[in-house]
């Protein structure tokens, strides 16, 4: 199984509800065509940077997954069926797009702990003299 990373752009005329139904739908149809879900990342409502239907803003998502070549291909489908999706993109994850992340996250978490150790109040440091 391949890993791929499919981003849609949802009518922003669509309620909340109707928003995350179409989220639940996109997830569940993955999971379903024999996808594993990694990552669902919700941007919420943004601008486009131009019109697209007569619509000025949109709702993002982000879904990374792992699944069968022909998986991309039923999500197209599904996605040009769906007349709430204004756009998407699906693309293969390239394996040094991967390493990059985990190279950032592991530079954040030492960053985090150098940061909570520099916040050790002074006199904590301090030894007690010995008599």
């Amino acid at each position: 199984m391949k890993l791929y990373e499919t981003t849609i752009v949802i009518d922003s005329t669509l309620k909340a509800d109707e928003v995350r139904s179409q989220n639940d739908k996109i997830v569940n149809f993955i999971s379903n065509h024999g996808g594993n879900i990694e990552k669902v990342d919700d941007w919420g409502k943004r601008r486009l940077a131009y019109e697209i239907k007569k619509k000025q803003y949109g709702f993002y998502l982000q879904v990374r997954f792992a699944g069968p070549e022909a998986l991309p291909l039923l999500l197209e489908r599904e996605y040009r069926l769906n007349e709430s999706v204004l756009r998407h993109l699906t693309v293969k994850v390239d394996p040094l797009v991967l390493k990059e992340e985990q190279k950032a996250q592991k530079a954040a978490a030492v960053e985090s702990v150098s940061e909570a150790w520099d916040e050790v109040p002074a006199d904590a440091e301090e030894e007690e003299p010995v008599s």
